[in-house]
């Protein structure tokens, strides 16, 4: 009987591991800093300065376009980008170039990131089709 039991619980572990990898999987959303509100808009220069961050979900499809709080701001900007994608529930981001201080935000909220260059609608198709 115990051995039942061991096995069921188990199981049901198993099972929720594998409910909760496809639940994060199913709601990828990727952030790129761009220069515009459009989604075929070019991926800004500076990550922590750009004008908007336009979001896609995991098949490409584009979102909203936020407007970055932090873009006229004089310090504190990577707390304050990343504050705006942990909100948002951004799991990556696409940008041209990202300083250590941004990186580092965003590893200390799992935010994965990749350097690319670009229009952001097309980048984004690009990675998800890796």
């Amino acid at each position: 009987m115990m051995h039942v039991q061991r096995v069921l619980q188990v199981c049901v572990f198993v099972l929720c591991a594998v409910l909760v990898t496809c639940a994060s999987a199913q709601s990828m959303k990727i952030a790129v800093p761009a220069t515009a509100a459009e989604k075929d808009s070019t991926i800004s220069k500076e990550t922590g300065r750009a004008p908007f961050f336009l979001v896609f979900d995991e098949k490409g499809d584009f979102l909203e376009a936020l407007r970055n709080p932090a873009r006229e701001q004089p310090g504190g900007i990577s707390r304050t980008v990343v504050a705006l994608l942990v909100e948002h529930n951004i799991t990556m981001v696409v940008a041209e170039s990202i300083g250590d201080k941004m990186k580092r935000a965003l590893g200390e909220h799992q935010i994965e990131f990749a350097i690319r260059t670009g229009i952001a609608d097309d980048t984004v198709m690009a990675i998800i089709q890796k």
